[in-house]
């Protein structure tokens, strides 16, 4: 993914949405790394979802060009009631796969790799959700019991896990899988309340991805970051063509297979909860970590704001010294239609106000803030200093409004020197301008 800033960009994107079944929110830093590479990808209506994190590896194209590619390739395939069979997932992938091959040979400056995590959903006729969790690389994805279950009262629930994984199981390569960070306790059985299932990491030095790597001719270093041929340190995900070159191998069989692990689970009660976070999130926080992260705020508020937790998350991600781009997003399988329409919004941008970072961070916040659809200057609302991606604008020009609500208590005021009120005076405004405080120095975002 490069090399690293400076310091590191604290500014983070928050974007929310929502359905009549789903209600979702995801936020994204990009940290000390010196590019941002992350992308990712949510849509549901009322009766499925479809939601993906993708982490891009040396360059940004395969996360950028994978993200949209899978969202299009599985939109609406639980509308039916059912989910795609595995044989369907995989030609999914595949087929994107191939497009960013195809891609890559016209625009051989994006060529590069990205893992993927992420999970297909619908909603049954008896209100329970039904879900398929696709890991396809080092991200990883963790579904919750929801906030008001306790422990007595979960049961057990139909879910299934990959057949490798059983295998290896019965095979006594339990407590390999927990090393690797994977899911705890048998596949297929419950992790320890509040979790329901954990994903597994891809891994070159895990036992099936090595005998596959290997099967293929490379090769995987013995180093405390295993590599693949001394080089990837991930074994699944898009592109990275240089890893598929097998003529005779189907793709599943590549020293990178583009295949991903799914997990299902039916019967899963409203309210539960899906987390997908990239390995930025996974190299300071375990499953239990982020549980207690996200069920913590919904326990005390059930309509607890989703983005402000999943941007909580990365601000302690980053205080644990996580040296990567950081991504999480979390689903709450319930009424979520109240979010639909919500704005993109940027938070903890108190460094871009003070005005005062080093070139090198200077071009990455304007980098990432351009690449977001983001002013590169913070545009305030001068009621509750909340910067949004699309801000109200009064007339006048000097006040800005992130809703209706607050432009309606920040006229109050506004209206005795707005100069777009006649008989107002311009040197008035200025005045009044002047006499405020320096918007970001009595809130903290």
């Amino acid at each position: 993914m490069g090399g690293f800033l400076s310091a590191p960009l604290e500014v983070i994107r928050i974007q929310r949405k929502g359905s009549t079944t789903y209600k979702m929110g995801v936020a994204e830093m990009q940290g000390w790394r010196a590019n941002h590479e992350d992308c990712h990808s949510m849509r549901s209506d009322d009766t499925c979802g479809e939601f993906f994190v993708l982490d891009g590896h040396g360059g940004d194209g395969g996360a950028l060009y994978g993200a949209p590619g899978l969202a299009e390739e599985f939109k609406g395939c639980g509308g039916s009631g059912y989910l795609p069979d595995e044989p369907k997932i995989t030609e999914g992938f595949s087929k994107v796969d191939r497009n960013l091959r195809k891609h890559f040979a016209e625009h051989p400056d994006k060529a590069s790799g990205s893992t993927v995590v992420g999970a297909i959903s619908t909603k049954d006729a008896d209100g329970s959700y039904s879900v398929k969790m696709l890991n396809c690389g080092d991200y990883r994805g963790v579904i919750l019991w929801p906030a008001t279950m306790t422990k007595e009262a979960a049961a057990e629930l139909e879910m299934s896990v990959p057949d490798h994984l059983t295998k290896l199981a019965a095979d006594g390569y339990e407590e390999e899988m927990q090393s690797k960070g994977g899911m705890a306790g048998r596949p297929g059985r419950s992790m320890g309340f509040p979790l329901i299932m954990e994903s597994i990491d891809h891994k070159p030095s895990h036992p099936t991805e090595k005998g596959r790597i290997e099967a293929a001719g490379g090769t995987v270093s013995a180093d405390d970051c295993p590599r693949l041929d001394g080089n990837l340190a991930v074994s699944r995900g898009l592109g990275d063509f240089e890893y598929k070159k097998g003529e005779d191998l189907p793709v599943a069989e590549q020293k990178v297979s583009c295949v991903p692990d799914v997990y299902e689970m039916k019967g899963l009660p409203a309210g539960s909860i899906l987390v997908l976070a990239c390995d930025g999130v996974w190299d300071v926080m375990n499953g239990m970590d982020v549980a207690n992260m996200v069920l913590e705020p919904l326990r005390e508020d059930p309509n607890a704001d989703l983005g402000a937790i999943s941007a909580e998350i990365i601000k302690h991600c980053l205080k644990l010294n996580s040296r990567d781009n950081i991504t999480a997003m979390i689903v709450v399988f319930e009424d979520g239609e109240k979010w639909a329409e919500e704005k993109d919004e940027m938070v903890v941008f108190e460094k871009m106000l003070e005005g005062e970072m080093e070139d090198d961070v200077k071009k990455q916040y304007d980098a990432f803030l351009r690449k977001c659809g983001f002013p590169l200057k913070p545009v305030v609302c001068d009621v509750c200093e909340r910067w949004l991606g699309d801000m109200q604008q009064c007339p006048c020009k000097e006040c800005h409004y992130c809703n209706k609500l607050c432009q309606k208590k920040g006229w109050k005021t506004h209206k005795l020197v707005c100069i777009a009120v006649p008989g107002n005076s311009k040197e008035g405004a200025i005045k009044d301008k002047d006499a405020k405080p320096k918007k970001g120095s009595s809130k903290k975002k």
